[in-house]
């Protein structure tokens, strides 16, 4: 603890606080235009931190990391285009809330959420690194596969009126998934002979593609509207208490699934988000109400994606294993340093790995302030441009996002092909959240499966005899349950207030 306080005093110097206020701020600019994510950001940033102090170096990169995250709710609010992928649930009710003009309560619930998720997610790191980096080694493919494939049930929740549409669309994701080279065999597989497909499908220019492009050209398409979101004032943004006390259970449980994803290896935020909005809609009084402009999908989503950051820290810091693709180049900032991120990392510098918890802290609050003090008014006015300026904008930045993933015009190609099939989907009334949900999940699913039936000779007996896997099959059984009864007990819920209604009169 002395340690700790130390390394939080250390921190409030004016250079240190200097630096994690612009690393923050970079993250939120760049979290909130779509195409250019809170990864990108962290990655540009690390040769500018080589002659830095580490403390310094470290603290400008998580400002950034925690920046990019939250900030990526502001488009998904107000164009219905997600600037980071795990921001892509805050769009189903926050750009519904912001066309019903609550685009400021939309906001401020956002924010507020992001900053108690980073909180939480900061105890966590704090309080339980090491137990929790256990548990993340405990994990073996078998218990990865069962995890995933609880994720996969989000998709009969998730699937708007028809679970028909849903499955299919969750299928075309896994499908999409498949294409390129077989990473065991090298055989090439469902390219058609395109060397566009050559390479496999990437996520993040699909992504972009699906659900970036494809409004645009939804947008483009209504051509009699000239804004996107209708001239309103901001206000509303702070959460009443009544809002906070409503919203108690949801950031718990949103919190605690946004951790332990974030400490499973390759998972992330991109996943965290949509359990907890699924996980939220199946505990609400009013499940039908989400999509629509229920304030506490956004709830579940921030707090979600915001945990994960605490959580993704954990197994780098106390094994050296990154959580996610961001915390893969922290390694590389600290590696460049000479420092070995691991279980003697804790013992050997403990002052530098609570210089990083802390600037997690420090940098949670630097957020709030950033977005409640200028980010909730600036966006929206920045946002709110006509069409025939903001749409041509976005798209090159979306473009150009797509193309810096692996600095090929590939990616490029590949996002705009995406792109008119994210059309078609809108067109054709099919869910866009299963696509979404199997291609986040799909690749790693492929890989952990194989892997496990490789290391037990084929046999699927395993994952019925570990504990994690009993406890998640378990957890799935539960979910399919209540997922297939929910419509029944909606229609007796009503049935009951019906009758009420009419004892009443």
């Amino acid at each position: 603890m002395q340690t700790m306080l130390n390394s939080l005093i250390n921190m409030f110097d004016l250079s240190i606080l200097g630096w994690i206020t612009a690393g923050t701020a970079l993250g939120l600019v760049f979290g909130a235009i779509p195409g250019l994510t809170g990864s990108l950001a962290v990655v540009m940033l690390i040769p500018f931190t080589y002659s830095m102090e580490t403390i310094t170096g470290m603290a400008t990169l998580i400002g950034a990391y925690v920046g990019g995250i939250s900030g990526g709710l502001v488009s998904a609010i107000l164009l219905n285009m997600p600037g980071t992928p795990a921001s892509v649930a805050t769009s189903f009710d926050g750009f519904p809330m912001a066309q019903q003009g609550r685009a400021g309560k939309a906001l401020g619930v956002g924010v507020v959420s992001s900053f108690l998720g980073t909180l939480l997610g900061w105890f966590c790191l704090t309080a339980m690194a090491p137990l929790l980096a256990k548990v993340a080694l405990a994990f073996g493919h078998f218990e990865y596969v069962t995890a995933i494939f609880f994720g996969f049930t989000a998709v009969i929740t998730l699937s708007g009126r028809s679970v028909f549409k849903g499955i299919i669309a969750a299928l075309f994701g896994l499908a999409i998934m498949t294409v390129g080279f077989d990473p065991y065999t090298g055989v090439e597989r469902a390219t058609f002979g395109l060397t566009v497909f050559t390479n496999g499908v990437q996520f993040l220019p699909a992504l972009i593609g699906f659900l970036v492009l494809s409004e645009i050209f939804i947008q483009i398409e209504d051509i009699n509207q000239r804004f996107i979101i209708p001239k309103q004032k901001i206000t509303g943004v702070y959460m009443s208490f009544k809002e906070m006390k409503d919203s108690t259970w949801n950031i718990i449980r949103s919190s605690v699934i946004g951790v332990a994803i974030g400490i499973l290896p390759g998972i992330g935020g991109s996943f965290a988000n949509l359990v907890c909005y699924d996980q939220a809609k199946k505990a609400s009084k009013d499940p039908d109400s989400f999509g629509k402009g229920n304030y506490q999908g956004i709830v579940a989503s921030e707090t979600g994606n915001n945990a994960t950051i605490g959580g993704a820290l954990i197994p780098m810091i106390a094994v050296g294993i990154p959580g996610d693709g961001v915390t893969a180049a922290l390694m590389g900032g600290l590696m460049i340093k000479g420092l070995s991120p691991g279980p003697m990392f804790t013992i050997q510098h403990p002052d530098i790995m609570y210089g990083i918890f802390n600037t997690l802290l420090i940098s949670s609050f630097i957020m709030l302030i950033l977005m409640l003090g200028i980010g909730v008014r600036v966006f929206p006015k920045i946002l709110r441009l006509p069409k025939h300026i903001v749409l041509p904008l976005i798209l090159i930045m979306a473009l150009a996002g797509s193309y810096n993933t692996s600095i090929s015009v590939k990616d490029v190609w590949m996002s705009v092909l995406m792109g008119f099939v994210g059309y078609l989907f809108n067109k054709f009334d099919f869910p866009k959240i299963p696509v979404i949900i199997t291609m986040v999940l799909g690749r790693n699913f492929e890989q952990q499966l194989r892997m496990g039936l490789k290391n037990y000779d084929g046999t699927f007996l395993p994952m019925f005899t570990r504990p994690y896997c009993v406890v998640f099959i378990f957890i799935i059984l539960i979910s399919i349950v209540a997922a297939i009864t929910r419509p029944a007990r909606i229609r007796r819920n009503e049935a009951k207030f019906k009758l009420k209604r009419q004892a009443e009169k």
